[in-house]
């Protein structure tokens, strides 16, 4: 699917183009899951050859950043599948090719969506350099930059990096927030009398692990950007036409790339902590159950032994002739199985 952007007059207007009709004074062609007569007509109308969906996953740096023939391209890991439930990264490339942005992706982040939705909406207005992104009720960064003219390719390319960042944002402050839930379920249980089932470790477990995995991939996501606002800065070092705000607004950007990168390293603290925890927590468990195993053997030992001598088959034995003996030896078991439990009980063994 190729989406045009178009500038009509302040604003922006979204085109669903078919590849013979692109429009020629599109400023951000978006193309998502692009079939290969759509990118061969992208690629014949901005003069570039766009990376395949093999070059998009590869790590090396040299494969997701560089520059060539008069583009710049750069390809990062964003987060998508947020508001499902089910949150995941993907590559996304972004091309800056002359006067124009070409973004490729082969998923749908939120973030470009909700950008898109900002973009042909408003109108430009006064803006310096963006404020942090990445806390929760922080003033909302404008879409496109001051003046009467339509947002560039690098504003444009701006705006969406920063609302990836703050969809980034939003996923570590699920993942915290799930991290407490957890917390407070590991503490709570270990207050109950009755042992922890092994469901509800089993539960707590998985929890963890979930956090975990989504931590790491939120981390391998902001090492991308990490390495990304750099070389944009370069690229928009050597595009002339670059707004004045641009720079400023992607060092801010770096900036909340460091201090997510250091909230990623306590949430991964805290996973951890929370992982040992659960494990103390079983093995505790496991001990009582234990415990109580070896309580009711050395119990049950004494009453054993009673009725193992009264068993033998001796023929002179003084409680054999005795009215009472029967009687007698099943309270002498009663009363040598209570006594040791009454001692455990006064040692606080139980």
């Amino acid at each position: 699917m190729i989406e045009a952007y178009v500038p009509t007059g302040a604003r922006m207007r979204a085109v669903r183009a078919s590849p013979d009709a692109i429009p020629a004074e599109a400023v951000w062609i978006d193309l998502l899951d692009p079939r290969p007569d759509e990118i061969a007509a992208v690629e014949q109308l901005c003069g570039i050859d766009m990376p395949t969906r093999e070059e998009m996953v590869e790590i090396e740096v040299s494969s997701r950043l560089y520059s060539q023939d008069d583009a710049d391209f750069m390809t990062a890991s964003v987060v998508f599948g947020l508001d499902g439930g089910k949150p995941s990264f993907a590559p996304v490339t972004f091309m800056l090719a002359d006067r124009r942005l070409i973004t490729l992706r082969y998923s749908a982040p939120k973030s470009f969506a909700i950008y898109a939705a900002k973009l042909c909406r408003e109108a430009p207005r006064h803006g310096g350099a963006a404020d942090s992104g990445a806390q929760p009720g922080a003033a909302e960064k404008p879409a496109v930059s001051r003046g009467d003219r339509p947002p560039s390719a690098d504003t444009i390319l701006i705006g969406l990096l920063e609302t990836v960042i703050d969809r980034v944002a939003d996923l570590l402050e699920t993942i915290s927030a799930d991290l407490d839930n957890i917390g407070e379920d590991i503490f709570s249980s270990s207050a109950r009398k009755k042992p922890t089932g092994t469901k509800d470790f089993k539960s707590l477990l998985r929890r963890i692990g979930a956090a975990g995995d989504l931590t790491s991939r939120a981390r391998e996501g902001l090492a991308t950007l990490d390495r990304l606002l750099p070389f944009l800065q370069l690229a928009l070092d050597r595009r002339k036409s670059s707004a004045k705000d641009a720079k400023p607004r992607v060092r801010a950007m770096a900036r909340d790339v460091h201090s997510l990168n250091d909230f990623v390293t306590f949430l991964s603290n805290k996973t951890t902590f929370l992982l040992e925890t659960t494990v103390g927590m079983i093995s505790i468990e496991q001990n009582a159950i234990i415990k109580i195993f070896s309580v009711a053997a050395v119990a049950f030992l004494p009453p054993t032994l009673i009725a193992s001598i009264y068993g033998m088959n001796f023929r002179f034995m003084p409680e054999l002739g005795w009215t009472f003996g029967y009687p007698a030896a099943l309270a002498l078991m009663v009363l040598s199985a209570v006594v040791p439990m009454l001692f455990f009980r006064y040692k606080n063994w139980l």
